[in-house]
């Protein structure tokens, strides 16, 4: 799956972004690029990009009225809302395909839990670079809780119902170069990338303590929940298409209101919450399984993740 940085969503939306939008927000890991057997919320991969602040969800069949929902913080600032897709910003196709590109390589190159500096030739008049990283993945409970220690995100070994943790990938924010260091790094890749005939160049680069997101699995049987916990700023935004077959629902549940929503593929309940030091995490817990869990089994589920 892709993941477009800070810097590709301002190389990809147009200038006339609306508003509202934080197009320099955090960058979520739910930026699918497969299509996927169950029809549900995701996104045809040319079009683009699935983030925190520009989320873009379409489905292939199935008409219904379309249920747009908004969550606010305690202050009643938006924190998370849906918008219909008609309302996405148009974007740069060239940047796309160069995007397209770069996470192609990072996925054939890179190892996991590391991160690299790309230039390509193609599709790329301006000559610049793409930062990509894969994120750690984690198969054990207790290594991935003594990592996310002092992290100021909800997370629990087991969901009720006995959904047991089975596994987890983390993103942690790649180490940038100081900006004269990354005019220098863009000309030597460049180079390389030209004169190796490869059309392609990179430099591998560390990776902070700086925590982007988490998505974690939990398994009953062969039954699957997933939950995805992503640092946002400003206001998250999803983008529906209209002709998407679902219902979405406002609920509260310990003084916390949550959207469920429920498709022809599965349910899912998204909420955010503040931490301590003030940042905003978003949560989405996803059943994907085919069992339509009701609201109140979804937010019984999710009880663990919600104190």
């Amino acid at each position: 799956m892709p993941v477009y940085n800070d810097k590709e969503l301002k190389d990809i939306l147009l200038k006339a972004a609306p508003a509202e939008m934080d197009v320099s927000g955090r960058v979520m890991e739910r930026l699918y690029a497969t299509k996927q057997t169950k029809e549900r919320f995701f996104m045809k991969y040319k079009v683009g990009v699935l983030v925190m602040a520009g989320l873009l969800l379409t489905a292939s069949s199935g008409f219904a009225a379309v249920h747009y929902q908004s969550l606010k913080n305690k202050d009643g600032e938006l924190t998370y809302q849906v918008k219909p897709a008609a309302e996405f910003p148009a974007q740069q196709e060239e940047a796309v395909q160069r995007l397209d590109y770069t996470r192609e390589l990072g996925e054939q190159l890179l190892q996991d839990g590391t991160a690299a500096i790309f230039y390509v030739t193609a599709h790329n008049p301006d000559g610049v670079t793409d930062m990509r990283s894969k994120p750690v993945i984690y198969s054990d409970w207790s290594d991935l809780q003594a990592k996310l220690a002092g992290q100021e995100i909800g997370l629990a070994g087991q969901l009720p119902d006995g959904y047991a943790f089975h596994s987890a990938s983390v993103r942690y924010e790649p180490l940038k170069p100081a900006p004269e260091e990354a005019a220098a790094i863009t000309d030597k890749l460049r180079k390389q990338a030209e004169e190796s005939g490869k059309g392609y160049a990179l430099q591998p680069v560390g990776l902070s303590d700086n925590l982007l997101n988490v998505k974690a699995a939990y398994r009953q049987g062969a039954n699957e929940v997933t939950v995805s916990i992503s640092k946002t700023e400003g206001t998250a935004t999803a983008y529906v298409d209209e002709k998407v077959a679902f219902t979405a629902e406002k609920l509260t549940s310990g003084g916390t209101d949550l959207i469920y929503t429920r498709y022809k593929g599965g349910n899912s309940l998204t909420w955010t919450a503040e931490a301590p030091d003030g940042a905003t995490y978003q949560y989405q817990l996803d059943e994907m399984s085919g069992q339509f869990f009701s609201k109140e089994e979804m937010v019984q589920l999710a009880e663990p993740l919600l104190k």
